[in-house]
């Protein structure tokens, strides 16, 4: 006995086959998506993703398959269809089974989207045979267009012959408003700007999602980094709810604070808890405290509240460096003889944040200092800080042994601006008493220190002194980190007036300017400017031991500290001068890691020029340039 079919009767059942196969496919793919199968989970902290719409089967009986996409809530920020969004992801391996030649193709349920723009994204023509995932294909891309909430497909019978692959689809609504929720960041109408031009329209979930990428780049860039579109939903009435998770912090968990403590820590904090959170905001705190320069390490951690989408906790990992040091050393010159030094420092003291150092140096030219510095004494972010100190130097431009004994005291607090935390101006007001004796040098170094040297500028006495002043300084410092900076500005002015204590009522006026360019690979470029000038307003003269000389903070990178007398005769003979009531000091320098942030080198250009006004000397000829490098 033989069984034969007829052409058209295998041809139905190629079509039969195809039409299990994609059914066995849904049903696997739903049990694979269903419930329990695959987690949803949070994004992570600072993250989030709009992933296009994605065309998802859908187990219908008859159908060939479906697509169905209302907009619903998901934790990922998602548009996606219901059912088995990653179903091609995650789909089993079935047979393809023959293909089977489609006569025609056609589109069912177009109320406004016209039937060309479906047809143009649908990969299959007339006269092609067809596969499980070349239907599949086709829903997707159909779906992709955005502006249908169900797709579906199957296969009908021509009268003249053949299959015909049909598309039934669901347009979605037209838009009629969009309501917002959960919006506090920004005002609400600008939010709705965003949406701007599509009311009236067929709701097109692409462009929906272009907008939405845009509203969150725009918090982004802001810095609320944690911002999500928690929900969106069309409604039947063509409205649609956009809810929004701007990212609240719950709490900040401090750890590996052993010395410090908390709240030294805390109140560099901008960012508060129960307020939306801004990244911009935090990475300033961080930088904050990394410049206490009591850490090594300053690492923060995000993590979601369990059952409170869209919320926050912060964990700070700080690992304390070391902040005391004692040194003792021993050593002999030819200037100052056998010399022994010995130091105590220790920053964060008592893990209060403030400072405390002593320092001792036993020679022919002793000297001792004590400080303290407390940088936060009161809400206002006041600092006060002062010093005890004993200095014998000996000034080998001017030939002449110095001694200072006296104390400072300053106090400082934030300018301009609401927020003392951030405040990048500062003025302090600065005071200091002190004895001041000069004493004649014999044989260039061996000293008479009961001998005062005689007048040489009017207004230095022949007799020790006691000298009194008070200042103001005015600073900027928008630098990114102390020790190291590789970006902004640190300036200061300063006005000081003597108080006409031994005869002197000098007027220092100062002013310093540095600015730090970042280049590549932790590359910096640092300028630097220095203007000093002293004025007597209220009669007198500047005393000698008060003149700017090309030594200490004042000293270009290239001259000789201590030079010999070949080198002041030099400068005598060429119109230089190592020292003015007025000078004027520029500097560049080009910085570059050599091992990490631990060891760098720099190459450096000084130039600087001092000058008398009393004597109109000033010449660019009595300028001087050195230049050099360092690690």
């Amino acid at each position: 006995m033989s069984i034969s079919a007829s052409p058209r009767s295998s041809l139905a059942a190629r079509a039969l086959s195809l039409l299990v196969s994609v059914v066995c496919w849904v049903q696997t793919s739903e049990a694979l998506a269903a419930p329990g199968a695959r987690p949803d989970s949070e994004p992570p902290a600072g993250a989030s993703s709009l992933p296009l719409p994605a065309a998802a089967p859908s187990t219908q009986a008859v159908p060939l398959a479906t697509a169905s996409a209302p907009l619903v809530p998901e934790a990922s920020l998602s548009l996606e269809a219901t059912g088995s969004a990653a179903a091609s992801a995650s789909a089993p391996v079935v047979d393809e089974g023959p293909g089977i030649p489609i006569r025609d193709v056609r589109v069912e349920g177009l109320k406004s989207v016209d039937e060309e723009t479906v047809l143009l994204a649908v990969p299959v023509q007339p006269g092609q045979e067809v596969t499980r995932s070349r239907v599949l294909e086709s829903m997707q891309r159909v779906y992709g267009l955005g502006l249908f909430r169900d797709v579906r497909a199957r296969l009908d019978e021509s009268p003249f012959g053949g299959l015909v692959l049909v598309f039934t689809v669901e347009e979605n609504p037209a838009l009629v408003g969009v309501d917002l929720q959960g919006v506090t960041v920004f005002p609400v109408a600008e939010v709705l700007e965003t949406f701007k031009g599509l009311e009236g329209k067929i709701l097109n979930f692409k462009e929906v999602q272009d907008r939405i990428r845009a509203l969150e780049e725009r918090y982004q860039k802001a810095g609320y980094v944690l911002a999500r579109v928690a929900n969106l939903e069309v409604r039947d009435s063509g409205r649609l709810e956009v809810s929004f998770a701007e990212g609240i912090l719950d709490e900040i968990k401090l750890s590996g604070h052993v010395e410090t403590q908390e709240y030294v820590v805390r109140r560099e904090f901008t960012v508060k808890t129960g307020e939306v959170f801004n990244a911009n905001r935090f990475q300033d705190d961080l930088r904050r405290i990394y410049n206490l320069n009591y850490f090594e390490e300053v690492v923060p951690r995000y993590d979601p509240v369990p059952d409170r989408p869209g919320h926050f906790v912060i964990g700070l990992a700080l690992k304390e460096k070391q902040t005391g040091a004692i040194n003792a050393s021993a050593g002999w010159s030819t200037r100052d003889g056998v010399i022994g030094i010995a130091s105590v420092r220790k920053d964060n003291l008592f893990g209060r944040a403030q400072s405390v150092s002593a320092d001792l140096n036993l020679s022919r030219n002793p000297s001792a200092e004590f400080s303290y510095f407390n940088p936060w004494i009161d809400e206002a972010h006041s600092s006060f800080g002062g010093g005890l100190y004993w200095r014998r130097f000996y000034n080998f431009f001017a030939s002449f042994l110095e001694e200072r004994r006296g104390f400072n005291l300053n106090y400082g607090r934030p300018l301009f601006g609401d927020d003392p935390i951030t405040a990048q101006w500062r003025g302090s007001l600065k005071t200091r008493l002190e004895y001041v004796g000069l004493f004649d040098g014999t044989g260039g170094v061996q000293f008479n220190y009961d001998k005062p040297i005689p007048p040489v500028v009017k207004g230095s006495s022949t007799d020790p002194i006691w000298n009194g002043s008070v200042g103001y300084t005015v600073s900027f410092d928008s630098r990114d980190y102390i020790l190291n900076p590789s970006t902004g500005w640190f300036n200061t002015a300063t006005l000081e007036q003597y108080l006409g204590l031994g005869n002197v009522r000098v007027t220092r006026l100062q002013m310093d300017v540095n600015r730090y360019f970042p280049l590549w690979f932790g590359h910096t470029l640092a300028f630097g400017f220095k203007l000093g000038t002293l004025q007597t307003p209220f009669g007198g003269d500047v005393p000698r031991y008060e003149r700017y000389f090309a030594i200490g903070p004042n000293l270009i990178r290239g001259w000789p500290e201590t030079p010999g007398a070949a080198d002041v005769q030099r400068a005598e003979q060429t119109g230089q001068a190592y020292s003015g009531d007025s000078f004027s000091l520029a500097s560049l320098e080009y910085r570059f890691p050599i091992f990490g942030d631990r060891v760098a080198g720099a190459l450096f250009g000084d130039s600087g020029i001092f000058w008398d006004q009393s004597l109109q000397n000033f010449a660019w000829s009595r300028a001087r340039s050195g230049y050099g490098a360092g690690v």
